[in-house]
C-alpha cells in the first residue's frame, strides 16, 4: 500500500485527536521544522526517532504518545492542515529538504510536493476576523451602562482599525521598481511625468489629497552628516559643492522643515539629478489607490549605497520596521554585486523571518532561463554566507513577474491569458498571504480579542450584580445590598496593598546593567585583533584593503558581540519580570486578566527598544573611521595604535550602560503594571457609582424593577453569547 492510499484511508478517523490550528503564539503549537521531523519518521527510522529526547519533546507538546499510532495521527493532521492552506507548502518543503542530509524522506517529500493545496485567502480571513471583532465591540458599547467603558471600547476600535502594514521595496537602477509598483497599484501612478526618480526614501500611503510632504534634515541630523564627511573625501567634496550652490540654512532648521508639494512639482525637490535632494530626509506621498486602502504603506528605498551615511541609516531603519521586504532584480541582468551585498546584509542583520526576490521583466526570458537565474542567485548568496550559516538562504523566496504584461491587461491592451503569464496574480496572493498570516497580524487579532474579553467580563459582572441587588431588594435584604457595596469599597485597600507590593519590588530589583562596559571593552579588543589579522593577511599577500570586507568584519563582530550582551540582559530582565507578574497574578487573582492583557505587546516593545541601539550615527561614524584607518598606507605598528585608540574610544561612545539605563527596562514594566492597576481602579469606581445609583432607585420601590431585571437577564444572555463567539473566534 502506498503512503498516499494509507493516509487517505485513515484520514477522517484520526483527525479528531489532534489540533494543529495555526495559533503560532501558543506555547504548545509546532513550528514547521518540528512538523517536518514528524513527517520524516517512517518504518525505516522510527525506532531511532523514538529514542531521541527532542522527538519525545515534540510529542509532549501535542499530548500524543511516542508510538506508531501517535506518529500516524500527527502526520495525518499535519497533511490535513497543509491541504487547507494553514501550513505553507513551500516552507515545509524547504524544512524537509534540510532534513534530507540526516534522514531519507524522499517519499514524503515528493508526496508533499505533488499534494493539491486548497489555497486560503489570508487577507479575506484577516479582514473577516477583524469585522467580527468590530461588530462585537459595537455590541458591547450598546450594552454597557459605563461611559468610561464605552470610551475605552471606542479607543480600542480605532487602535486596531488603524493597524497598518509596510512593504519595503528595494532594487538597483533599472530593476523595474516603478513598473512593478504601477502594476501593483493597477495604474501608472508612478509615471515619469509626475513622480521622478528620487534619491530619497519615499513613503506611499493612502489619502485623497494626491499631494506630497517633504521632510528636511534638522540641524542636529545635518551636523552628523557634516561629521561623517571627515572620513569620506567623496562626501566632503559633495557637501562643499552643495554649500556653494544652495543657501543651506533656508532648509536646515532647528526643527525639521516640512514643505507640501503637488505630485507634478515634486521633481523640483527630489529628483536624483537635483542637488537639493541631499537636504531631504524623506518624502511622504498620498495616493487615492485601492491597493493602499488596506492600511498598506509602500516604502520605496533608494540609496542603499548612498554616500550620505545618515540616509542609508534611515533606509535601514525603515527596512527593519517593515513587515515585508521585496527586492527586485532585472531577470536579464541577473545578480549584480550591489544586489549580492544588499541581500547578504539583509540575511545577516534583518529580523525578518523571510523575504522575497522578484525577478522583473520575466517576459524577456524563457522559463528555463528564469530557473537558471534563481539557481545561480541562490548559489552566489550561499557562497557569500557559507562561513556563517548556509541555511540562511532558505529565508528567501523567488517569484517571476512581468509588470509590462500586467499593466497592458489593466489598460485593456492584453487579454486574460497574457495576464496569467505575467505572474502578477501569484505575486499579489503571495504578498497578502504573507502579510495577513504574519506574527504581527496574529498578535493584533489575539490582542483585540483579549481586550474585548476583559471589557465583556466587566460589563457582564456589572449586570449580574445589578440583578443580585434587585433580587435582594425583593426580600427586603438591605444588609446584603450594603455588604455588596462594601465589598467594592474594600477593593481600594487591596489595590493599595498591590501598589505597595509593586513599590517594594522596584526597590528589590537589582540593576543588571552593571559591568556591561567591561564586557564592551573586551569586545573592542576582539574587534581590534580581527582587524589587525585582516591587515596582516592583506599585507602578506600584497593586496589592497577591501572596504566591503572591513565593514563586514566590523558589523559582524560588533553587532554579534553587543547583541550577545544585550540578549543576556534582556533575558534576565524578562525572566524576573515574568516571575513578578506571575506572583502578582496569583496573589491578586482578580487582576490576572488585567496583567495578561497587553503583556506580549510590552515584551515586543522592549525587544524593539533594545534592537534600536544600532540605529545610531555613533556606530555609522565608527565604521567610517575604522575603514579609513585600515586603508592608510603606513607601518603596521602605527596602524595598530590608531586602531586601538579608535576602537576603544568608539566603543566608549556607545555608552551601553547609559543607554540601557535610559531604556529603563524595569521601570517600563512597573509603569505597565501601574497602568493596569489604574485601569482596574477606574473600572471599580465606575461600577461602584452605578451600584449606588441602582440602590437609590431601589429605595423608591420603582415598579419598573421587574422589567429591569428581565431586561438584564436578556443582556446577560447576549453577553454570554458574545463571550462564546470571542472564545471560539479563529
Amino acid at each position: 500500500m502506498t503512503l498516499e492510499v494509507f493516509l487517505q484511508q485513515i484520514w477522517q478517523d484520526t483527525l479528531q485527536f489532534l489540533d494543529f490550528e495555526a495559533n503560532f503564539n501558543d506555547k504548545n503549537s509546532l513550528d514547521l521544522s518540528e512538523i517536518a521531523i514528524i513527517l520524516s519518521a517512517d518504518k525505516n527510522n522510527y525506532e531511532r526517532y523514538f529514542l531521541l529526547k527532542e522527538f519525545q519533546n515534540i510529542f509532549k507538546k501535542i499530548n500524543l504518545r511516542v508510538d506508531i499510532f501517535g506518529v500516524q495521527i500527527a502526520q495525518i493532521c499535519a497533511i490535513n492542515l497543509l491541504k487547507i492552506g494553514l501550513i505553507s507548502q513551500q516552507e515545509l518543503l524547504k524544512a524537509l529538504q534540510i532534513l534530507q542530509t540526516v534522514s531519507n524522506n524522499t517519499l514524503v517529500f515528493h508526496f508533499i510536493q505533488n499534494l493539491e493545496i486548497q489555497h486560503s485567502n489570508k487577507k479575506e480571513l484577516f479582514v473577516k476576523n477583524f469585522k467580527e471583532l468590530d461588530t462585537i465591540n459595537k455590541e458591547l458599547q450598546k450594552l454597557t451602562h459605563n461611559e468610561t467603558t464605552k470610551i475605552r471600547l471606542e479607543k480600542t476600535l480605532k487602535k486596531f482599525r488603524d493597524l497598518d502594514f509596510s512593504i519595503a521595496i528595494t532594487g538597483v537602477v533599472n530593476s523595474g521598481k516603478s513598473s512593478l509598483l504601477n502594476a501593483l497599484l493597477k495604474e501608472d501612478f508612478l509615471g515619469v511625468s509626475n513622480i521622478p526618480e528620487t534619491a530619497n526614501l519615499t513613503l506611499l500611503k493612502y489619502g485623497t489629497s494626491q499631494r506630497a510632504k517633504i521632510y528636511f534634515w534638522d540641524k542636529k541630523e545635518w551636523q552628523n552628516i557634516l561629521e561623517s564627511a571627515k572620513f569620506s573625501a567623496e562626501l566632503h567634496n559633495f557637501l562643499d559643492a552643495l554649500s556653494k550652490q544652495i543657501n543651506i540654512e533656508e532648509y536646515i532648521q532647528e526643527k525639521s522643515l516640512i514643505k507640501e508639494s503637488s505630485l507634478h512639482e515634486l521633481k523640483e525637490f527630489s529628483s536624483a539629478k537635483n542637488i537639493l535632494s541631499a537636504l531631504i530626509k524623506k518624502i511622504e506621498i498620498e495616493g487615492d489607490l485601492e491597493f493602499l486602502k488596506n492600511n498598506i504603506c509602500i516604502v520605496d528605498t533608494p540609496g542603499l549605497d548612498d554616500i550620505i551615511t545618515q540616509r542609508e541609516l534611515l533606509t535601514n531603519e525603515y527596512l527593519k520596521e517593515s513587515d515585508f521586504l521585496i527586492h527586485l532584480m532585472n531577470a536579464s541582468q541577473s545578480l549584480t554585486q550591489k544586489d549580492l551585498e544588499f541581500l547578504t546584509n539583509c540575511l545577516l542583520n534583518s529580523r525578518l523571518s523571510k523575504f522575497l526576490i522578484v525577478l522583473t521583466k520575466s517576459d524577456l526570458l524563457t522559463q528555463k532561463d528564469l530557473e537558471e537565474v534563481i539557481v545561480y542567485t541562490r548559489e552566489k548568496i550561499k557562497e557569500a554566507v557559507e562561513n556563517l550559516n548556509c541555511n540562511l538562504v532558505e529565508k528567501i523566496d523567488f517569484l517571476c513577474v512581468s509588470a509590462k504584461k500586467a499593466s497592458e491587461f489593466y489598460k485593456g491592451i492584453a487579454d486574460e491569458e497574457e495576464f496569467k503569464r505575467s505572474g502578477m496574480k501569484e505575486f499579489e496572493e503571495y504578498l497578502f498571504n504573507e502579510l495577513y498570516s504574519s506574527k504581527k497580524s496574529t498578535m493584533a487579532i489575539n490582542s483585540y480579542k483579549k481586550e474585548l474579553l476583559l471589557e465583556l467580563k466587566n460589563i457582564l459582572n456589572d449586570y449580574e450584580i445589578r440583578n443580585k441587588l434587585i433580587k435582594e431588594n425583593e426580600h427586603d435584604s438591605d444588609k446584603q445590598n450594603i455588604k455588596i457595596v462594601k465589598e467594592f469599597q474594600n477593593q481600594k485597600e487591596i489595590l493599595k496593598q498591590a501598589k505597595k507590593d509593586i513599590a517594594d519590588s522596584i526597590a528589590n530589583f537589582e540593576n543588571l546593567e552593571n559591568g556591561v562596559e567591561n564586557l564592551v571593552l573586551l569586545l573592542a579588543k576582539k574587534l581590534k585583533e580581527r582587524l589587525l589579522d585582516e591587515l596582516q593577511y592583506v599585507k602578506s599577500k600584497k593586496q589592497k584593503v577591501n572596504s566591503n570586507r572591513i565593514l563586514h568584519i566590523i558589523d559582524i563582530t560588533t553587532k554579534d558581540g553587543i547583541n550577545d550582551i544585550l540578549r543576556d540582559i534582556k533575558f534576565e530582565n524578562l525572566k524576573r519580570i515574568e516571575e513578578l507578574r506571575s506572583t502578582l497574578s496569583l496573589k491578586y487573582e482578580f487582576l490576572r486578566d488585567e496583567f495578561d492583557n497587553g503583556f506580549e505587546d510590552f515584551k515586543n516593545q522592549l525587544t524593539q527598544n533594545i534592537d534600536s541601539l544600532f540605529n545610531s550615527e555613533k556606530f555609522a561614524l565608527l565604521r567610517l573611521e575604522l575603514c579609513e584607518i585600515m586603508q592608510q598606507k603606513t607601518e603596521l605598528i602605527l596602524l595598530e595604535k590608531k586602531l586601538d585608540e579608535a576602537v576603544v574610544c568608539g566603543f566608549k561612545k556607545f555608552e551601553i550602560s547609559k543607554v540601557l539605563t535610559q531604556l529603563q527596562i524595569n521601570k517600563t514594566f512597573f509603569d505597565f503594571l501601574e497602568q493596569k492597576l489604574s485601569h482596574y481602579e477606574d473600572t471599580q469606581k465606575e461600577k461602584l457609582k452605578n451600584l449606588e445609583q441602582v440602590l437609590e432607585k431601589l429605595k423608591g420601590a420603582n415598579a419598573n424593577l421587574v422589567l429591569s431585571y428581565e431586561e438584564n437577564i436578556k443582556n446577560i444572555a447576549t453577553l454570554k453569547q458574545l463571550e462564546m463567539e470571542l472564545l471560539n473566534a479563529n
